[in-house]
């Protein structure tokens, strides 16, 4: 965690970067995105983060967010719901979500459906959610699915997310 500091390579927010340092936002249930371009060390990033968490004793996982939902919807659709309730349960309460290339992927409706009800419980039982993302917040709704049927659910991902610290993370 030493080297995320601007260097000649990349720039942090390092006022941020300072806070998040002493895990007050999992203490205080609040959910970081990292965002940056490709390559900018996002997931460098969030794995020094992970590994500190592991270090504090902070109950965690590291998940690319494609495994996280392609996971989540093969066990919805071949396994019973008793098993795709219990490994949603499980994410739900980890104390920290680490979510790796959050928004790469479009998905249907069944997707959508399931990442909201993933990041409603965590947010209804205060676990926080790390994430990294190359899209703004606002290009979400383009970028997770392009069903109509989406909105709703799609607006409060947005709004649960984004509740906490922004880190940015520029290439230089």
């Amino acid at each position: 965690m030493e080297e995320l500091v601007t260097s000649s390579a990349r720039r942090y927010n390092e006022d941020v970067v300072q806070q998040l340092r002493s895990f007050r936002f999992a203490e205080d249930r609040l959910n970081v995105g990292v965002y940056g371009v490709t390559a900018a060390g996002k997931s460098y990033f969030m794995s020094a983060f992970c590994r500190e968490a592991c270090r504090m004793n902070y109950r965690c996982v590291y998940i690319d967010y494609c495994d996280l939902l392609d996971e989540l919807l093969i066990l919805s659709k071949r396994d019973s719901l008793e098993r795709y309730r219990k490994r949603l349960k499980y994410y739900a309460r980890l104390q920290l979500l680490f979510i790796d290339d959050f928004a790469i992927s479009r998905y249907s409706e069944d997707g959508i459906k399931i990442l909201y009800h993933l990041i409603k419980t965590r947010t209804d039982l205060g676990t926080s959610t790390m994430f990294t993302c190359q899209y703004a917040p606002s290009e979400w709704g383009k970028q997770l699915s392009d069903e109509e049927g989406c909105y709703g659910k799609l607006d409060g991902i947005r709004r649960r997310l984004t509740t906490g610290y922004t880190v940015h993370i520029e290439r230089l």
